[in-house]
């Protein structure tokens, strides 16, 4: 029996899941697409599609795009998706390897942005090559992709990830009047080098602020900083983009073991961040191999930004699937899940120096003001995961999203988050102790 079945992430019944693209809200649904390969393992992406009205219950499309062009026989790779009045405009990297002896990286293959037409969200209209690798400046690898489109001030800009000849990350900018015919503008990049490719490149302004998301490959880290093979970071952009601006400085998306290629997009007032719980090249793995799938989606995260910072929180949708366990105030506390229930949300305010959390002994989390971190840490079946940890002077809030295979921690209100794939072997306990006060729900979808 499979009890690691998420009951309110994302995952596919069958396959592989990675990056989420072409997100957007469009003729009253919201529309999730994703990196798809009918093998668990992996193997050329296809565009799955889904749907919700409520961003909890989803329903499944016929799959979007197939590799089936010449210009992206590959595998279609990542994208995004631009609505305008009423039309969705899909715009994705065609990948193309050839067959020979070659590097793929300076030799080998194609990077082709193409666009795509779509009157309903379902069926394609037109579908064709905007960029080749001709196109993109000198200087570069075959090393360019995932588009991410938005519209300013009655123009339309493009970012592209791109790595240099020099294996030097950074982020290309092109500005288009009709969404075909693109002009390169200008370069992101940081003065030293910082990991050889940036992937999945978000430029979006929230509350004021302009904000470069991205994530290098190989930057190299330590006990604090850059834990995993692979990075997600955002880059607070001053000046203006198009022009004069520049990166003044960065911060992590996200500090756990598995969090990559996020990407966002506006509705409502609101600009929601979807990542794929995965990471490209980790040394972990997943058991649901077994079942024939692997990977999921986080949950839906809502962004803030204040005191230079962004701050993520769980969109408010989940808390409609809310079922109240208990409350407690007190040093210790140990919930016996007799139901054998898997997914809950856990609150806690009021720290003491201390802090412990063990969840269905498989996680802890463990708090010292005067070590002056928070670790996550595995006591079984973590699949290779072992420790990462977050650098903080004081722990002021927690709230943990459990899911039945998945963990998401929102740190001091969503300022830091630690985000973990787990498998637990029964789930039993949630113990907590410390001078704390909380709340225990049950989500029930």
């Amino acid at each position: 029996m499979n009890t690691w079945r998420q009951k309110y992430h994302i995952e596919p019944k069958k396959g592989w899941l990675n990056d989420p693209n072409g997100l957007c809200f469009f003729k009253g649904y919201y529309h999730v697409f994703y990196q798809y390969a009918y093998e668990p393992e992996g193997g050329n992406k296809y565009w799955a599609h889904l749907r919700s009205k409520d961003l909890l219950f989803w329903e499944e499309a016929p799959i979007f795009l197939s590799p089936d062009k010449d210009f992206d026989k590959s595998g279609v790779y990542s994208g995004c998706a631009l609505v305008k009045e009423d039309t969705m405009h899909i715009f994705y990297t065609g990948n193309v390897k050839h067959k020979g002896d070659f590097d793929y990286i300076n030799t080998g293959r194609e990077s082709n942005t193409v666009h795509v037409v779509s009157k309903d969200g379902e069926h394609i209209d037109s579908r064709n090559v905007v960029m080749y690798n001709k196109d993109y400046p000198k200087g570069l690898t075959l090393h360019v992709r995932d588009p991410k489109v938005f519209e300013y001030e009655n123009k339309y800009y493009m970012v592209l990830g791109a790595r240099t000849m020099e294996d030097k990350g950074e982020v290309l900018i092109f500005e288009s009047e009709d969404l075909e015919n693109w002009k390169y503008i200008r370069t992101f990049e940081t003065m030293a080098r910082f990991g050889y490719m940036w992937e999945c490149p978000d430029l979006f302004e929230i509350n004021g602020q302009w904000i470069l998301m991205a994530c290098p490959q190989g930057v190299q880290g330590g006990k604090y900083e850059f834990q995993n093979i692979h990075s997600c970071v955002y880059f607070i952009i001053e000046g203006d983009f198009r022009t004069n601006g520049y990166i003044s400085e960065y911060k992590e998306v996200d500090f756990g073991f598995d969090f990559y290629a996020p990407q966002t997009f506006m509705h409502d007032g609101r600009r929601l961040l979807l990542g794929w719980m995965g990471m490209p090249d980790a040394d972990y793995t997943n058991p649901t191999l077994e079942y024939g799938y692997q990977h999921c989606m986080s949950v839906f995260r809502e962004l803030d930004f204040k005191d230079n910072t962004l701050y993520m929180k769980p969109v408010k949708e989940l808390e409609s699937i809310r079922k109240p366990v208990f409350e407690y105030a007190e040093e210790k506390v140990i919930y016996k899940n007799t139901d054998d229930k898997r997914a809950f949300e856990l609150e806690i305010s009021n720290f003491g120096e201390s802090l412990k959390i063990e969840i269905f002994d498989t996680v802890k989390l463990d708090f010292d003001a005067n070590r002056g971190d928070l670790e996550l840490s595995f006591i079984a079946n973590g699949y290779g995961r072992d420790a990462r940890y977050l650098k903080i002077k004081s722990l002021d809030s927690l709230r943990i999203m459990i899911d039945s295979s998945s963990l998401e921690i929102f740190v001091n209100d969503g300022k830091y988050v630690m985000s973990a794939r787990m498998y637990p072997s029964n789930y039993s306990d949630i113990k907590v102790s410390g001078n704390i006060r909380g709340k225990l729900y049950s989500l029930d979808i």
